[in-house]
């Protein structure tokens, strides 16, 4: 007697793969391995009974994972939820607690999150957030382990971090690795000095935290992932030469993702693999050891500020390193450099190519950094707008063109007024600030003081660590042979707080941040014109530039003291106010001293 009709299971080369590799692998669980003979036994054309009597199981349960394979693919084999007490948390609970555990620490806590601070954060219990920190694998503060290589790993050889890609449910991980053969550039538990992670010590549980969100908010049967193959463009292009790039992807076919054959791709069969996968590649040698990072990375704030502010038609979150920088005349970066020499001062980098230049989105060298994404975003939206001084800031506009709620966007307005960017009025509200002389006196005078200790720092660490302000120094000479006024001031405080970073002093350069933000709304509601300043700034940064490559401390904060006078008389001269400040300003810090052939202050 003939059974029931039944539906022929065909399997693709890439189910084909993932079904025996789970039938393989020790790390798989042996439900999902048993799932994948049930299926690999259908698609070789045996009966339901034959495969039930093959492997031990009844005809129910080969019908149930032959018809969820048929329905869902490769997505049907998974647990599926099953009935019982609702869970404590929602997705939205999770997915908060998940952000949250991307921001710093409360106060006093000594090594990060724990699940008593991250309980009393958010509301929950100790035992929640414990078990939702296990789910996806996101425990901040977790050591590594570093398992053994799997067939789809990452090569051994593979050197750093240039790029991530996340558009729910799909990661993306590009690392580069030297072509060719050769000797191995790292062991698997070698530290990785990634472009992307900077020196963060935690970056696997950045990345852990980030694909637990992708894998909460992501949706199923995604036929196209947009903007996938402009980020492998972005990666190959920012890339130099003799170097080839890997991806390891979850959450993306290969079919889709091999179109233009750029790059070798590394499937990980699930989010957790990927975890793990990220985990081995970025293993921290236990022998180095393990301080805190001076400042939240820019990378955690990127993330912070994108999961915060993600909704299912927000676009993919992308992340491309910035190529190294290179120079071609040795004057700024080079032994053997004649400050006297004619144009030894002008910087000519070859640059990447224009679409990597426009597309990455990597912040430039110097440029500003905060350890709160809401903050950040205030600042900016502020700056950008047209502001005349004593206008009231509107809470609801910012809230609905940032899509925040009115009590982020408050409690955010205040943060920026007690840095001085904004006037906090009666009742809570805030405004753009009315600046007067004492103003500009009392933030030049801070200025002054602080970067002059900062420039004597960054003199005593060496030529070598000048990299990051020599890629800023590049941009203000940009600006300057293009007499791009608006352009100059804006790369010329991002120099400034290039060598603020470079200092090494946490404290200090946070300080001097702020008060670049501070400044940048000075200049911002002054409308301040540069157009004939360009070279002026120009040269001032380079003098300076010189003499800190030269380890002349005192020099540069002699030449870091003429600059800010100049500043000093500039913007002042630009309030309708007596002219009582400069001399003011004179009496109070002094007349800086300049050698023979240098202009007058006027």
């Amino acid at each position: 007697m003939a059974g029931r009709p039944r539906d022929a299971v065909v399997l693709t080369e890439d189910e084909r793969a993932a079904l025996l590799l789970w039938t393989r692998s020790r790390a798989c669980s042996q439900a999902r391995a048993l799932r994948a003979r049930i299926v690999l036994a259908c698609a070789g054309g045996a009966t339901s009974t034959a495969v039930a009597e093959h492997l031990g199981v009844s005809r129910d349960m080969v019908g149930k994972w032959r018809g969820r394979f048929l329905a869902e693919r490769l997505a049907g084999l998974d647990e599926q939820p099953r009935p019982g007490r609702p869970p404590a948390a929602d997705d939205d609970t999770v997915a908060h607690v998940l952000v949250r555990t991307l921001t710093p620490p409360p106060p006093g806590a000594a090594r990060g999150w724990s699940t008593r601070s991250m309980a009393a954060e958010t509301g929950l219990s100790q035992s929640t957030v414990s078990r939702i920190w296990r789910t996806y694998r996101a425990q901040p503060g977790a050591r590594v382990q570093v398992g053994p290589r799997r067939a789809w790993s990452l090569p051994d050889r593979a050197e750093e971090a240039v790029g991530l890609f996340t558009a729910p449910p799909v990661c993306v991980l590009a690392v580069t690795a030297r072509s060719g053969r050769g000797p191995a550039a790292r062991g698997p538990a070698a530290p990785v000095a990634g472009r992307l992670f900077g020196q963060d010590r935690d970056a696997a549980h950045v990345l852990a935290v980030v694909c637990a969100f992708a894998a909460l908010r992501g949706e199923r049967h995604l036929a196209d992932v947009p903007g996938l193959r402009a980020f492998v463009e972005q990666v190959t292009s920012a890339v130099g030469a003799g170097t080839s790039v890997h991806l390891l992807a979850h959450g993306v076919s290969g079919a889709a993702a091999r179109p233009d054959g750029s790059g070798r791709w590394h499937h990980a069969p699930s989010s957790e693999a990927w975890t793990e996968e990220a985990h081995r590649f970025l293993a921290a040698d236990d022998r180095l050891p393990r301080e805190p990072a001076s400042r939240t990375p820019r990378l955690r704030d990127a993330l912070l500020t994108w999961s915060t502010t993600w909704t299912p038609a927000a676009a993919p979150f992308t992340r491309v390193a910035p190529p190294r920088p290179s120079y071609v005349i040795p004057a700024i970066c080079g032994p053997g450099n004649d400050s006297n020499t004619p144009d030894t001062r002008s910087l000519v980098p070859p640059g990447p190519p224009a679409a990597a230049r426009s597309t990455a989105l990597d912040a430039a060298p110097g440029a500003p950094v905060t350890s709160d994404p809401v903050i950040g975003l205030l600042r900016e939206a502020l700056l950008a707008t047209g502001c005349r001084p004593g206008d009231r800031v509107r809470e609801a506009p910012l809230a609905h063109d940032l899509g925040l709620s009115r009590r982020v966007v408050r409690a955010g307005l205040r943060a920026l007024a007690e840095e001085g960017m904004l006037d906090l009025l009666p009742g809570g509200a805030t405004a753009i600030p009315d600046i007067t002389a004492k103003d500009v006196l009392d933030l030049y005078a801070l200025r002054a003081s602080l970067g002059a200790l900062l420039m004597r720092r960054v003199a005593m660490l060496g030529r070598e660590n000048l990299a990051p302000a020599s890629a800023a120094l590049a941009e203000v000479h940009a600006a300057a042979r293009d007499n791009d006024h608006l352009r100059i001031r804006e790369v010329d405080l991002r120099y400034q707080d290039a060598l603020a970073r470079i200092a090494d002093l946490p404290q200090a350069a946070h300080t001097f941040e702020r008060l670049t933000a501070r400044l940048r709304m000075f200049v911002t509601v002054l409308d301040m014109n540069y157009s004939q300043a360009c070279d002026t700034i120009a040269s001032e940064d380079a003098a300076v530039h010189d003499a800190l490559r030269d380890a002349d401390g005192n020099e540069a904060a002699r030449l870091w003291r003429v600059k800010i006078e100049r500043c000093v008389r500039y913007m002042i001269a630009q309030l309708s106010e007596d002219d009582v400040a400069p001399y003011l300003w004179t009496t109070l810090a002094g007349r800086p001293r300049l050698r023979p052939g240098e202009p007058r202050l006027r």
